[in-house]
């Protein structure tokens, strides 16, 4: 019989260990391939959403943990618009808010006419038309999601607002924020003369020369290029910590799984083994075998589990709660990545039982020693 042809009917009846075996690295990788998709695309929809407004520059507040949490003086954009280097400043503020169902919306203040209001692309209707009238403006993303429509009211802050407009943008996140005037968010939020984060449009080429500038004048403030405050987030750092945290114990659990499923089939092939090399196949012939069985469900978990991860990714972030703030990033090198690990505990954990097994003299096997 051939090395294959051993491996492949010992495969063939499914017994319920490789079953076991097989449904939990599929599970492993699948938690493996949502967890990390899902917290590469907080990364991205952050950093897309920052590049697309034309921010070179973010100035926030020294040691803040995020962006949310940050209190910069808004009049610091008039000062740093005037920096050699800078061409364009606004003042922003971001705050999370309930909207009369109860989900979380994002709502986000610019200064009426600044900068990052021209990365938005009007629908239908206009933009707020001045900062001391209660005007929003809702991504169209959101607008499907609620069901707002132009002229509606919608309740932000326990404040009533009119919907001017429907606008869009490149980036899943803008397209499900609201925006206002940035008076009428300070004024709601009780944060006058606040604001989260100050963006700063620069001369190309020279982000790093401005943002040395920025932070010689004022020490006490934090400046960063866009992408590097992105990956810094701590929302987004704190998303792909859990998810390699719990893809690491998913993927230990699936090699233990198999590990022991693969112990449990050596013991009961214990005679064939031993018959086996009683007639001359040489020890790594039988390892090999051994291996190939593993590593056949490995593969087959490994490709079914990239596949549910996929649409597991996919079902959490159409959750009503969830839907507009991220789009999984899932990737050609992500699902191979998961496949690989897969492999990489197939092997291992079939390795083990089958040199343990084998190391041992055929005739005490079969004597039942």
């Amino acid at each position: 019989m051939t090395l294959f042809g051993v491996a492949l009917r010992n495969l063939s009846g499914w017994q319920p260990r490789n079953l076991g075996a097989l449904a939990g690295i599929t599970i492993a990788v699948a938690s493996f391939v949502a967890l990390v998709g899902l917290a590469r695309g907080v990364e991205h929809s952050l950093l897309s959403t920052l590049v697309d407004r034309g921010t070179d520059l973010m100035v926030t507040e020294a040691g803040a943990l995020d962006l949310v949490s940050s209190i910069v003086p808004d009049a610091r954009a008039e000062d740093i618009d005037e920096i050699e280097g800078v061409t364009r400043t606004a003042p922003e503020l971001s705050r999370l808010t309930s909207l009369d169902d109860g989900r979380s919306v994002g709502v986000v203040g610019w200064p009426v006419g600044s900068f990052p209001w021209e990365s938005l692309t009007v629908v239908e209707g206009r933009l707020p038309a001045g900062p001391d009238r209660r005007e929003v403006a809702v991504g169209e993303a959101l607008a499907e999601r609620a069901g707002f429509a132009m002229g509606d009211e919608v309740w932000l802050f326990q404040t009533r607002f009119e919907i001017t407009g429907v606008v869009t943008a490149p980036t899943v996140l803008a397209r499900s924020l609201a925006y206002v005037p940035l008076t009428q968010a300070q004024a709601l939020t009780f944060r006058d003369g606040q604001a989260t984060v100050i963006n700063v449009r620069t001369d190309p080429d020279r982000p790093d020369e401005v943002a040395g500038r920025i932070r010689e004048r004022f020490p006490d403030l934090a400046v960063e290029r866009a992408e590097t405050l992105a990956s810094d987030f701590m929302f987004a750092r704190i998303a792909a910590v859990l998810a390699y945290a719990i893809s690491t114990v998913a993927l230990v659990s699936a090699g233990l799984v198999i590990f022991t499923a693969m112990s449990t089939a050596v013991a009961a092939r214990r005679g064939e083994i031993a018959i086996l090399s009683a007639i001359g196949w040489a020890r790594w012939r039988i390892v090999s075998a051994l291996l190939i069985e593993g590593t056949v469900i490995a593969m087959v978990a490994g490709v079914a589990g990239a596949a549910a991860g996929v649409l597991a990714a996919e079902a959490v972030a159409a959750r009503p709660d969830i839907s507009g703030f991220v789009a999984p990033r899932i990737g050609a090198a992500l699902l191979a990545q998961g496949v690989g690990l897969s492999l990489a505990v197939g092997i291992v954990g079939s390795l083990l039982p089958a040199l343990s097994v084998t190391r041992r003299p055929p005739a005490e096997v079969l004597r039942g020693k």
